[in-house]
């Protein structure tokens, strides 16, 4: 009892998901009629098979079968070359089977799958989250991971940054996400991520989006509670106080108060209108040299077109002595009604002064203090920088209506400040106003060393109005500048070009200010 096998070809090759055949020959070579049993052994025996998978053959006969691959496109077929045998044994005598041994090669192919678990991440101080890689192509994957978000106001850590899979199996990486800065009060804001996953040698990747909720560290509920037990305290010191009783002494009669005697009035006259207002500063100014820019729509009631700096009668500078204040009067900052006498208030009234519109400031006000006049100025400006529509109007946030505060001081120094007037390079005094609007939009904590600063940003714009605004300090809009630009536009949201745009501008105009952590000076 003999037999012939042949196997043709011996090696074949197939795609995932496709299909290949091989043929098999056998021949009866013996006397007796027999039946050979076919079958596919090996590796791909998963997804291979014989038709027919029985042979019966007369002596001297011969037949043949198909013997097909079909390997699934998934990590159970993995690349590359796999050996194979085929079994071909006789009903009647299975001593004498036979095996044929072939080879068949998978193609490689890549698929990546991956999830952000969770996607949504709600947090204070940071968020946790998970990153699953699952390799389901039939090759060993090697991936990078990277994270990025849509204002680049958060940081990342990425443990680890890059994963080894094998087919048909998942790896975990871990990131914790961390805003750069602290929201002390206020609304939730939510931040857009992007998480790429992408394959060593294939620059496309796969890409997932997820949110990250910062929830602010003290809660609305906790400010109101906060509120109502101040004012509680605040109600029963008053109450204790009024129902002190009155002791006299002995000692001697009581002196009468020296009378009061008039505040000098300033002598101011109509100053001639501001430059166009258009721009606002980056935060953490340092340099009395520095500026600020005022919103392209003019907000404060808007400054008149006329770029020529002189314009208008000469200035009549106010007293050179600060008035008489109670000794027991508030200093600044924030300055209102009834506070002491300072620099920085003088300022502000030629500011006001110098506007040009329905908010300018009437003669007769009292240089360095906010007299009647001053406050209904103050709070004229103020109101229309609320209203206007190409500013960002958020002055209110930071300053009550008639207090002057770092958001209204750093939109009077923006006032008049054009895009161009502050380009790189540009050294002129828009510069400086635009430095010293920066500065106050970054003192979110005010040291008497940040008011010395101060001061001499306000002694630089006195100056400047005093001398019918032709002789102001010049300073150079450099990479400094261009620093501080860039800090301010991510304090406030917005692209980090380190070039005061309008729409800057309009920011500093608009009374924007950063939050509860000053940046570094």
């Amino acid at each position: 009892m003999t037999m012939w096998t042949s196997l043709d070809p011996a090696a074949v090759a197939v795609d995932p998901g496709g299909r290949a055949t091989a043929r098999l020959r056998v021949r009866n070579t013996g006397d007796t009629v027999e039946e050979y049993g076919l079958s596919v052994v090996g590796t791909p025996a998963g997804w291979a098979r014989v038709e027919p998978d029985t042979l019966r053959l007369y002596p001297g006969s011969e037949g043949t079968a198909e013997i097909s691959f079909a390997p699934p496109r998934s990590p159970d077929a993995l690349a590359g070359p796999a050996p194979y045998g085929v079994r071909v044994e006789p009903r009647e005598h299975p001593e004498l089977r036979d095996v044929l041994e072939g080879q068949v090669t998978v193609a490689p192919f890549t698929e990546v799958r991956a999830e952000l678990l969770p996607s949504s991440l709600v947090g204070r101080f940071r968020g946790r989250s998970a990153v699953a890689v699952d390799n389901v192509g039939n090759t060993p994957l090697t991936a990078s991971l990277t994270v990025r978000d849509e204002t680049n106001r958060l940081t990342y850590e990425m443990t680890p940054n890059s994963v080894q899979v094998a087919p048909g199996r998942a790896a975990f990486a871990k990131v914790v996400i961390r805003p750069q800065q602290v929201r002390w009060t206020g609304s939730a804001e939510q931040h857009r991520l992007t998480l790429a996953v992408r394959r060593s040698g294939d620059d496309r990747g796969l890409e997932l989006g997820g949110t990250f909720d910062q929830r602010p560290v003290l809660p609305r509920w906790l400010l109101a509670v906060g509120s109502v037990l101040v004012a509680a305290a605040v109600a029963f010191v008053a109450l204790w106080l009024g129902f002190q009783p009155k002791v006299n002494t002995a000692t001697g009669e009581t002196q009468p108060g020296a009378s009061a005697q008039p505040v000098p009035q300033g002598a101011e006259s109509p100053l001639p209108s501001a430059p166009p207002t258009q721009a606002s500063p980056p935060p953490g100014a340092q340099n009395p040299a520095g500026g600020s820019g005022g919103g392209a729509g003019g907000g404060g009631g808007g400054d008149d077109n006329s770029s020529a700096p002189g314009g208008g009668p000469p200035v009549i500078p106010a007293p050179p002595k600060q008035p008489p204040a109670n000794a027991n009067a508030k200093p600044g900052p924030p300055w209102r009604m009834g506070y002491k006498p300072d620099e920085i208030v003088t300022f502000a009234q030629y500011r006001l002064a110098t506007l040009n519109n329905v908010c300018e400031l009437k003669p007769g006000w009292t240089a360095g203090v906010i007299d009647k006049l001053t406050d209904t100025s103050l709070r004229c400006y103020q109101e229309h920088v609320m209203r206007d529509q190409k500013s960002s109007r958020e002055l209110t946030k930071t300053d009550p209506i008639g207090t002057l505060g770092r958001a209204t001081l750093a939109s009077l120094w923006a006032q008049g400040i054009r895009p161009d007037d502050v380009k790189s390079g540009a050294k002129n005094y828009q510069v400086t106003q635009l430095a010293a609007s920066f500065w106050w939009a970054s003192q979110a904590l005010i040291s008497n060393e940040d008011l010395t600063r101060d001061r001499g940003y306000a002694r630089t714009g006195i100056e400047y109005f005093k001398s019918g605004q032709k002789n102001g300090q010049v300073t150079v809009s450099d990479d400094r500048i261009k620093g501080w630009i860039k800090q301010y536009q991510q304090e406030v949201g917005l692209p980090a070009t380190g070039t005061a745009d309008a729409a800057t501008i309009g920011k500093l105009v608009g009374g924007s200010v950063n939050g509860p952590g000053q940046p570094g000076h």
